[in-house]
């Protein structure tokens, strides 16, 4: 402990790596219990603020016979001091090294954490392929967005969860504890929790491939299922739901009350792996939500509450909602967040409502500046529609306006850039007819990546240059009013790699690893370079891979996944978008 009070003393930000917040769990350590290290491949300030995490935190610690506690990703001044002092990656709270847990499950939520994850076994003393795994080591799990696609990560994750993970954990962890106790080889334990819902092991199966195109994942035990049906809740009012979250020491990305309030959208844009895969839509009520807001206020303290969801304006009860919270917590300073607005005919019930919400900024999600596309990629509006709604917003004070939009879709025109700057400067201008001045509006832009389980997983990327062209004619259109920010290119490039790989690609984010790959979602790490060099070393293209497009009839590397949404929904939608 003395030793890792003077590390404290030499790294920034030492309050990432002590715990002991308020609301942490401080459950003591039993044979009898099961331990859970619960891991988050990026810093403390972004895995603190992913509400999934927190979930799986309290609902395991709220569990008899299971102690859970957190850990994360290390700046590069931690790591250096651990490994300088011979010292293994350790949870916060306890401080006990994450190799001496039963199990050390990862949250995966976005495809440039996976080094992340390997680098943190690596610190552990953890093996870091599965199959090399020693008998005496966790068990190394994840769940997550990522693992709609497990295949990427299969060398080095011993199971998956796949569908809402606060489902099935706790009849995963007493599977578990009854293993536990049993002398049983780790195969063959693997092998029984492969019969949970939900759970998929990479183990159990067999990638082949014809030529250098994946061909189709073969079982390799007669009990393992051809297809791993996601788990999902059904009732968002019976399950469980923390309300006394963690309170960090120090800022985090999204330090607030947040509660879910729907899961799941009804308005299946045909891009969107989040609507895809969280399909069917289901909502808490309004009663459960003010409880669940005020019980939580109790218990952090916190000065904003956001209303989570993919798409907030569809909740049927919003109204009415935003009226009793705001009058709950009037007296007490609270504000309201709606992060995930729609542009469409239901925003203009609405104006008593958006008038109470802060207004420093709204967010509306057009996509795209052009109708057609709009049209093909499920995002029915138009552009009277984001203005009307533009013009309601100024009305009631607001004052600036950040869009999203993406570029390179199929259909996406030389002009694509040209028509954004004159729909955000048409935004802009349209503020002088209810207030003095033009409106700031923030463009947020990404390139078009496509994910699995959607009507557009057949799809490939446009070029890099194709894009960079994009990019370009944007930030020459910005000015002191508009402002533009565009997702890495060559980030996303490797975004679309990942997310539609197969098992192959497990073996580039090794050799990324080797060459010091981690922390990708930081531009002090990142370097695309070493991503080229471990594609190539394994005779693959990074450009052909994301550019590559696939046919309906192709096998997918994804194919074993079922989301509940049939091939033959999602082959129409494609036909609908006219991109076949």
């Amino acid at each position: 402990m003395n030793k890792l009070h003077d590390i404290l003393s030499r790294v920034q930000k030492p309050a990432r790596y002590i715990g002991g917040e308020i609301n942490s769990s401080g459950k003591t350590f039993s044979e009898e219990k099961v331990t859970f290290a619960l891991a988050y491949p990026d810093l403390y300030e972004i895995g603190m603020s992913y509400l999934g995490l927190k979930i799986i935190y309290h609902l395991l610690n709220e569990m008899d016979d299971c102690v859970c506690e957190r850990v994360f990703a290390l700046w590069e001044d931690m790591e250096n001091e651990l490994l300088s002092s011979r010292m293994k990656l350790f949870s916060l709270g306890s401080k006990t090294e994450i190799n001496k847990f039963d199990i050390l499950g990862f949250s995966l939520s976005y495809e440039l954490t996976f080094t992340g994850a390997l680098n943190m076994l690596h610190l552990s003393g953890i093996t870091l392929r599965a199959e090399d795994r020693k008998e005496d080591e966790p068990f190394v799990i994840a769940g997550g967005a990522c693992c709609y696609n497990p295949e990427p990560m299969a060398e080095f994750i011993d199971l998956f969860i796949v569908g809402d993970a606060e489902e099935i954990m706790p009849r995963f962890i007493r599977e578990y504890k009854v293993l536990k106790k049993k002398k049983m080889a780790r195969k063959k334990k693997l092998k029984i929790l492969s019969r949970l819902p939900g759970v998929y092991v990479p183990s159990l199966y067999e990638a082949e491939y014809l030529d250098d195109d994946f061909l189709r994942l073969a079982p390799k035990d007669e009990d393992a299922p051809l297809k791993v049906k996601k788990v999902y809740v059904e009732d968002l009012d019976k399950t469980y739901y923390p309300e006394r979250q963690i309170v960090p020491f120090i800022n985090i990305v999204h330090d607030r009350i947040a509660v879910e309030i729907m899961r799941g959208c009804p308005n299946s844009c045909r891009f969107c792996q989040a609507s895809a895969v969280n399909r069917p839509v289901r909502l808490r009520s309004r009663e459960t939500i003010k409880n669940i807001c005020e019980n939580t206020y109790r218990h952090t303290g916190y000065e904003q509450i956001s209303l989570l969801s993919l798409s907030s304006v569809n909740y049927p009860h919003l109204e009415g909602l935003v009226r009793d919270l705001t009058e709950i917590f009037k007296e007490k300073g609270v504000g309201l967040s709606i992060p995930s607005l729609r542009v469409d005919e239901s925003f203009y019930r609405l104006p008593e409502m958006i008038s109470t919400i802060r207004k420093a900024g709204l967010t509306f999600a057009p996509e795209s500046a052009d109708e057609v596309i709009r049209n093909s990629i499920g995002k029915n509006i138009d552009n009277e529609i984001l203005c009307k709604s533009a013009r309601l917003a100024f009305e009631h004070g607001w004052r600036k306006l950040k869009l999203y939009f993406m570029v390179g879709f199929p259909l996406d025109e030389k002009d694509e850039a040209e028509k954004i700057l004159i729909l955000a400067k048409k935004l802009s201008n349209m503020k002088r007819d209810v207030s003095k001045g033009s409106a700031e509006i923030n463009l947020s832009v990404n390139p078009f990546v496509p994910k699995p389980h959607t009507p557009f997983q057949w799809l490939g990327m446009q070029p890099r240059e194709v894009l960079k062209r994009k990019k370009r004619m944007l930030l020459e259109g910005a000015g002191k009013k508009i402002k533009m920010a565009f997702h890495d290119i060559d980030r996303s490039i490797l975004e679309g790699c990942l997310s539609r790989g197969d098992r192959r690609l497990s073996k580039v984010i090794y050799a990324a690893w080797k060459k010091g790959a981690r922390l990708e979602g930081w531009n002090e790490f990142f370097k695309f370079s070493v991503w080229e060099e471990s594609f190539k070393e394994n005779d693959l293209n990074i450009d052909e891979i994301s550019t590559r497009s696939f046919s309906p009839n192709d096998p997918l590397p994804w194919g074993h996944i079922d989301t509940g949404s049939n091939g033959r929904y999602l082959e129409k939608e494609f036909e609908k978008s006219g991109l076949q």
